[in-house]
């Protein structure tokens, strides 16, 4: 796990607890740990062991997947696009050379290229509707 997506789940920890309306030391006593433990968890210093996790999850009325930055619906809906996603993330894995891997991420990269493309192009036109009014 890479040090933005520590960041990212420490940021869902304390936007959750305070959302509740909690504070660092009361989240801790109900966790049973140090209030250091949760400041070290909101910061993306250390990402919480999954039994944490779960019970941060059923204090805040959020699923996991939210707490980890892999929904960003805290009731759990998962776009379909997150599902393509991951079934490209488990084919990558089964690559098993350097060259299909370099593949891979070059059409991941073409295909990233072509959405940023639409939008733009989607963008301009909406700025020239706009303007005939």
């Amino acid at each position: 796990m890479n040090s933005e997506e520590k960041k990212r789940i420490g940021t869902r920890i304390k936007e959750c607890r305070n959302n509740v309306n909690i504070s660092q030391e009361a989240l801790a006593e109900k966790l049973d740990m140090k209030r250091t433990n949760i400041a070290n968890y909101e910061a993306g210093r250390v990402v919480p062991p999954g039994n944490v996790l779960l019970e941060l999850a059923n204090i805040f009325g959020v699923t996991t997947d939210y707490l980890l930055g892999r929904s960003d619906d805290p009731n759990g809906k998962v776009s379909l696009l997150d599902d393509d996603l991951r079934q490209i993330q488990r084919a990558k894995k089964k690559l098993k050379t350097q060259a299909e891997r370099d593949r891979m991420d070059r059409m991941v990269e073409m295909i990233k290229l072509s959405f940023v493309d639409a939008f733009e192009e989607d963008d301009d036109d909406d700025d020239d509707d706009d303007d005939d009014l």
